[in-house]
């Protein structure tokens, strides 16, 4: 069984034995009492691990530092320790990591939300941007735990969340909510759209046109990206309950970023022979994995000559300014809803941040424009 020690959170270790050195006066005021590369090294603890331990006694009255030198006992320390013990996170600033610029795209609705929830309550929202690089992403993160912040939001931008990174956050009782991406973590909290009823109600709709050669076309690898994998989960479904039988020719993977130098149509490799070749296979719907995507399959239909909905029909996700543009049918998320949920998951868990975590699914929308409609009658281009 372990014992009690074994049980704390390892800044609490590291805070009671500095305790118990100034209790039985093991220390000298005018001697440096520790650093926090010191505390790490002894400990085998993370730097921001022994920076929560010494910030503990720091804002208790207990211990002062000086730059660059390292840390002192206060003349007050007793006196200190004899007041009752504040909350250690006393901070009012709340950070989102995101991997896109958020004044782009419905995301800013989000954002929105969430900074005039915060803003009632007395707290501040930073954002930080990571550009889609992962090498950055966790550099943000690095940069965050140095930070004194209440609560972080985090967007990532695949699967892979650098749970030990996060794990630092934990530990000092700083809430964590993962977006957008699904988490098995038991202890960190999740919000999503219903990304799975998305692509469902999608491929019903399809389905209902009379369509039966319909594709799922993403550039993310599904094994690594969970909102576009449970997009394709629910198109998968949909097709295996309406009797469709179901190949590998059904899910096409386009392995890489599509931008408009793609758009070459004498290049046998561009993005126009990829749309003409889906085409020519008999495909007669498409469903994007999102609304950019659906964009540049949408821009080489009219490159090819292909009429959008009488020879192929585009399918988008997100609901975006392009897809209203382009009248392209697509899934609606409510992106005010999930900065609801996030603002009252934060306020809540801040309050009592062992509190148990919360695993929350945003209904999404079907939203129908002229992009669809009846499959045309095979032919080849």
């Amino acid at each position: 069984m372990s014992s009690p020690t074994s049980r704390k959170p390892k800044y609490e270790v590291i805070t009671d034995d500095i305790l118990a050195r100034i209790y039985n006066n093991d220390f000298s005021y005018d001697a440096v009492f520790c650093t926090e590369k010191q505390l790490a090294e002894q400990y085998s603890v993370s730097q921001i691990t022994a920076k929560r331990a010494i910030t503990d006694l720091e804002q208790r009255g207990v211990l002062y530092r000086k730059r660059g030198v390292g840390s002192f006992v206060s003349r007050d320390a007793l006196t200190a320790l004899a007041a009752p013990v504040r909350p250690y996170n006393d901070s009012k600033m709340v950070s989102f990591l995101l991997p896109v610029d958020s004044t782009k795209g419905n995301l800013f609705q989000t954002i929105e939300v969430v900074t005039k929830k915060l803003s009632a309550n007395g707290y501040f929202l930073s954002l930080y941007i990571s550009d889609l690089s992962s090498s950055k992403e966790k550099a943000n993160i690095r940069l965050l735990m140095s930070q004194h912040i209440s609560g972080l939001v985090y967007y990532p931008t695949r699967d892979m969340i650098s749970l030990n990174l996060l794990n630092e956050f934990v530990y000092a009782h700083i809430p964590v909510i993962i977006v957008d991406k699904s988490t098995d973590c038991p202890y960190l909290h999740n919000i999503v759209s219903d990304n799975f009823e998305g692509g469902r109600l999608l491929t019903e709709h399809l389905i209902g046109l009379g369509h039966r050669n319909i594709v799922f076309f993403t550039i993310s690898p599904i094994d690594e990206v969970s909102s576009i994998r449970n997009r394709f989960s629910g198109y998968l479904y949909q097709m295996q309950s309406s009797g469709i039988a179901m190949s590998s020719n059904h899910m096409f993977y386009h392995p890489h970023e599509i931008t408009e130098s793609d758009m070459q149509p004498d290049d046998p490799n561009s993005f126009q022979h990829v749309i003409r070749q889906l085409y020519n296979s008999g495909v007669t719907a498409i469903i994007a994995e999102n609304d950019q995507v659906a964009r540049f399959i949408h821009m080489a239909c009219n490159e090819i000559g292909l009429r959008i909905p009488e020879d192929i029909s585009i399918c988008g996700f997100d609901n975006t300014e392009i897809a209203q543009e382009l009248n392209i049918t697509t899934i609606k998320q409510d992106f005010v809803t999930i900065g609801e949920q996030i603002s009252q998951v934060l306020l809540t868990s801040m309050a009592n941040p062992t509190g148990k975590a919360q695993r929350i699914t945003v209904p999404v929308e079907l939203v129908v424009r002229s992009s669809t409609g009846v499959p045309r009658v095979q032919s080849s281009l």
